[in-house]
């Protein structure tokens, strides 16, 4: 093995334990009914993120189809918005 090869085998152990070190203050700070109230909130949050970005992209799509549809003539333009 070389003295390079060493050294970064070194420095990954070192930022292992430290990440190690880290990860468990971290876990341990809160209590097994604090981590499943975090886990239903982060997944309420994901779930509305989700519903938002879904709904965004179909509006876009939606809209895009609509122009290629005026583009190409099977919608005029002016009647848009009127039943």
């Amino acid at each position: 093995m070389s003295i390079n090869h060493m050294s970064k085998l070194a420095s990954g152990a070192a930022y292992g334990a430290a990440g190690s070190a880290v990860a468990n203050g971290v876990l341990t700070r809160l209590s097994p009914d604090e981590w499943s109230a975090v886990g239903v909130i982060a997944g309420i949050v994901l779930a509305l993120m989700t519903f938002a970005i879904n709904a965004y992209f179909k509006r876009k799509v939606s809209l895009a189809q609509i122009r290629a549809l005026e583009q190409r003539g099977y919608i005029p333009s002016d009647k848009l918005g009127e039943e």
